[in-house]
């Protein structure tokens, strides 16, 4: 789908240009980018030759409606390539193969949603991407009643835990956890830590940064483009917090993270302090100047995404913990593994686990404060705004966490490698 139009930014607010001559043809600018994004979505429909009357096919309009996500990458490097393609991977793996073809947008009810989850549940399609196909579509609904498009509101109400059909009977399977922490115990971690520290005391770079990787992993269980983003002056050693405050992407660093929840603070215990002692000591000669936490080996920006990726599965292939093969270029492709999805998985679900069993047997800590670390809650409040007052808790919460942090890490595995 062509597009003719495209939102900017222009003087702290947004406008709707035409691409080819830049020619503003918003009324007024937006202050919010989605509401731009909105106007811009209904121009754009006004444009194409099949308008909406009533005959458009729910598989047509969210084919339109992927095209146009990725349509702002491709014109608007600002936007996330990863959060707009999954639309398109939606539509592409199941909405076009499991999706009755014949369905109208606003026919498109109850009955229609049980058969498509049927139809994905005969396909072996697990609970956990059913679940996630749903939360699409309710997004796509609901930019199709922005712009108009009249699909049936009734459907953005949805819950897929009343559908019985589809629903497993084991809560555990519903909430079931991608990994199984107990593929990596902590005398195999031990193991690959200590194999990438003696690379670091033979000045091997690559392993030296991927040994810093994996000891962020296991202290704080950070995302990737976490990893990526971490600025040295992010690491508060005073008040022992570390604070994740953006990401790095599209080769920049962003004031952004994957939700509000995201920009934390995460407490620092003694075993993690230990490693970034050593660690800022060893960037102090170390391209000294590059105010990243990780160092990007031939620019003054951080480790890549992909750099992080590809070297985290290298080792985990040379533990035998994944079957991989180079793709031109010398970037990895992993054949299997038990560690499923982003490498970065399993340490994120081993950390949260230890934090959630501390709430269980420590009245200070609730899910909010567990989640607030985790980094996976949003809140609204005016406090977890960047730039404002962030939600610390008070000085007994936070060294409840700091315990619990102490307690996840018992095994000392940093002080045991160092001392060899």
């Amino acid at each position: 789908m062509s597009k003719t139009y495209r939102v900017t930014p222009k003087n702290g607010k947004w406008i709707i240009q035409k691409i080819d001559d830049r020619t503003t043809v918003s009324a007024k600018p937006f202050i919010k980018k989605t509401d731009a994004e909105n106007a811009m979505y209904a121009m754009e429909a006004s444009n194409q030759k099949t308008k909406h009357d009533g005959s458009i096919t729910f598989n047509q309009a969210f084919k339109k409606f992927a095209e146009w996500k990725l349509s702002l990458h491709s014109e608007n490097g600002r936007v996330d390539f990863h959060s707009l393609q999954r639309y398109d991977t939606e539509y592409r793996q199941r909405i076009s193969k499991y999706m009755n073809k014949e369905v109208l947008l606003s026919d498109f009810n109850i009955v229609a949603m049980e058969e498509y989850l049927d139809n994905l549940k005969a396909a072996g399609v697990p609970f956990k991407t059913m679940r996630k196909s749903v939360k699409d579509i309710k997004h796509f609904l609901r930019r199709a009643k922005a712009v108009d498009l009249k699909p049936n509101e009734s459907m953005l109400e949805y819950n897929i835990l009343e559908n019985l059909a589809v629903v497993p009977e084991d809560d555990d399977e519903i909430y079931k956890k991608e990994i199984d922490i107990n593929i990596l115990d902590d005398q195999k971690v031990m193991a690959i830590m200590d194999q990438l520290y003696q690379g670091m005391k033979a000045k091997d770079i690559n392993a030296t940064n991927t040994f810093a990787i994996f000891c962020l992993m296991f202290f704080f269980g950070l995302r990737a483009s976490e990893l990526s983003g971490i600025r040295k002056d992010a690491v508060d050693m005073i008040n022992k917090l570390l604070h994740i405050r953006g990401t790095w992407r599209n080769h920049k660093w962003r004031n952004k993270t994957k939700n509000r929840g995201s920009k934390r603070s995460i407490e620092i215990d003694n075993e993690a302090a230990k490693f970034l002692e050593m660690w800022l000591y060893y960037r102090m000669e170390y391209k000294p100047d590059n105010i990243y936490l990780l160092a990007g080996k031939n620019n003054n920006g951080p480790l890549s995404y992909q750099y992080i990726y590809d070297h985290i599965w290298k080792t985990y292939a040379a533990h035998g913990l994944a079957n991989i093969t180079l793709k031109k270029g010398g970037h990895v492709k992993v054949i299997s593994s038990p560690l499923k999805g982003f490498p970065t998985k399993f340490f994120r679900h081993r950390f949260s686990s230890h934090m959630i069993a501390a709430m269980n047997s420590n009245p200070l800590l609730n899910k909010n404060k567990v989640k607030r670390l985790i980094g996976h809650t949003q809140y609204s409040t005016s406090e977890g705004i960047y730039g404002n007052k962030e939600i610390r808790g008070t000085e007994e919460e936070r060294k409840a966490l700091a315990a619990a942090k102490a307690d996840a890490n018992k095994s000392n595995i940093f002080s045991k490698i160092v001392k060899n």
